[in-house]
């Protein structure tokens, strides 16, 4: 099945982004963040809060989940392609839907990492004690580096939504070929394309 090269890019590094995500989220959520044991004293105000997780897990998983999906449907058999073929419509709506979910997703993370990122950055340069000065600026350079994870799986979701469902064409036709008519017009194109 031929596809778009800037579909297949985008989807090859959403895959590596994505699990690069999951392993920064992982590494921000150990067993001092989930056992509420970073917090300020004397108010014991917990910094990061452990639900915070259900927010982060989903998104990069879900942007690897669906372009991961995306790439296998390029190896897949002739029964699966006939039966993408004859639910196009279906498929390509469910295929926008959850793209676009992920895309405003992973722009809302980058959103609340940003914000978790400015409540620790005070204890990350000026705290005493110095051990918890180092897990603050610990905690710090990850969540910043998960901003800005979020943010490329969020551009690189919203490069697959525009190119393949927002008339950007970049697929087989040309600009001049998408303008002209075709021959017959009761004769619809079938293409499917998810990667």
């Amino acid at each position: 099945m031929r596809t778009s090269t800037l579909i297949f890019v985008c989807n090859i590094a959403l895959v590596i982004v994505s699990i690069a995500g999951l392993c920064l989220t992982s590494s921000i959520f150990d067993f001092i963040v989930v056992s509420k044991l970073y917090y300020t004293v004397p108010d014991h105000k917990v910094l990061i809060s452990p639900r915070l997780a259900f927010l982060l897990f989903p998104s990069s998983t879900l942007s690897l989940l669906i372009a991961f999906l995306s790439l296998i449907f390029l190896s897949a058999g002739q029964r699966i392609i006939k039966f993408a073929v004859d639910n196009q419509m279906i498929l390509s709506f469910f295929h926008a839907a959850i793209m676009g979910l992920a895309a405003a997703l992973s722009a809302y993370v980058s959103f609340v990492c940003i914000q978790n990122a400015n409540d620790i950055s005070g204890y990350a340069f000026f705290a005493t004690p110095a051990q918890f000065q180092q897990a603050s600026f610990w905690y710090y350079t990850r969540l910043r580096a998960l901003v800005v994870i979020s943010i490329v799986q969020a551009l690189l979701n919203g490069t697959i939504v525009s190119v393949l469902y927002l008339g950007i064409s970049c697929k087989y036709r040309t600009f001049v070929q998408l303008s002209e008519k075709p021959t017959h017009p009761d004769l619809v194109e079938r293409t499917t394309y998810f990667a």
